[in-house]
């Protein structure tokens, strides 16, 4: 599944390159920060643990599914997106948008996201997976969604919301920053998009 920049025109970004597999990068929001792009600062991807052999990475994906396996375990779809932001989200937008110099000027909304690779990845979900939301659906009812940074949330529930088809938000055109340690995902954090 493609999404591009243009499907989403409203949104923020980050800096990381889409490359063969998951690999650590520079310049990436960091999920504590997940806010708008202009209140997010780049972070270190590769952090080290107690375990020399062990590291923990995190990259920003567009989740294309959500799913059960026959065990009861969590499991993802992820196809990992360069999201930029500031003066390289602008750089890139008008370089690859030259007839969009005059009327914008620069990437909308501060970010811009490349997903020129659309290869997707499936990996399992820890059972105590950390899941930070800042918007879905709480209620059903429109006047019920606001933001509420880095709330967390069950997997169940975060489960539950993504595969709910009468839900207000399409949690698949949210970009996700996802902690990837030892072959599968600790952390799941949605990126707010303005």
């Amino acid at each position: 599944m493609k999404k591009t920049t243009f499907g989403m025109i409203g949104t923020g970004l980050l800096a990381f390159m889409i490359g063969f597999g998951y690999f650590p990068v520079s310049n990436i929001i960091t999920p504590a920060s997940a806010a708008p792009a202009e209140q997010a600062a780049p972070a270190e991807q590769t952090t080290g643990t107690s375990d020399e052999n062990s590291t923990a990475s995190t990259y920003t994906v567009f989740i294309n599914a959500v799913e059960k396996d026959a065990g009861g375990n969590i499991k993802v779809d992820t196809d990992k997106i360069g999201w930029y932001t500031g003066a390289a989200a602008d750089k890139l937008f008008l370089e690859e948008n030259p007839d969009a110099v005059e009327e914008l000027g620069g990437a909308p909304d501060g970010y811009y996201i490349v997903n020129n690779d659309t290869t997707e990845v499936t990996l399992p979900v820890a059972a105590n997976a950390e899941v930070l939301m800042q918007i879905y659906d709480h209620t059903g009812n429109y006047e019920d969604m606001e933001i509420n940074w880095n709330e967390s949330i069950g997997l169940a529930k975060f489960n539950a919301q993504y595969n709910n088809p009468l839900g207000l938000l399409d949690l698949s055109a949210y970009p996700y920053h996802i902690t990837v340690k030892d072959g599968e995902i600790v952390k799941i954090v949605q990126q707010y998009l303005p």
